[in-house]
């Protein structure tokens, strides 16, 4: 999937915070899918939120899903 025009890093960061913020409780798949983006990208987006405490992560068996706490 290529990039969104005018898309950076920290603008992509904002996006899955924001997604986070409305539906609170997501797993990666219902984050890309609702922000139109490929599964790796949205990984790689959360995992560095995750990693910046900015998020939270709970796992459920083999998915992963992600919150503000």
């Amino acid at each position: 999937m290529p990039k969104k025009k005018g898309f950076t890093a920290s603008r992509y960061q904002k996006e899955v915070l924001g997604a986070l913020k409305e539906e609170h409780f997501m797993s990666t798949s219902e984050i890309c899918k609702k922000l139109d983006m490929g599964y790796e990208t949205g990984l790689k987006y959360v995992e560095q939120l995750l990693s910046k405490n900015k998020i939270k992560l709970k796992k459920i068996g083999n998915r992963r899903f992600w919150f503000v706490d």
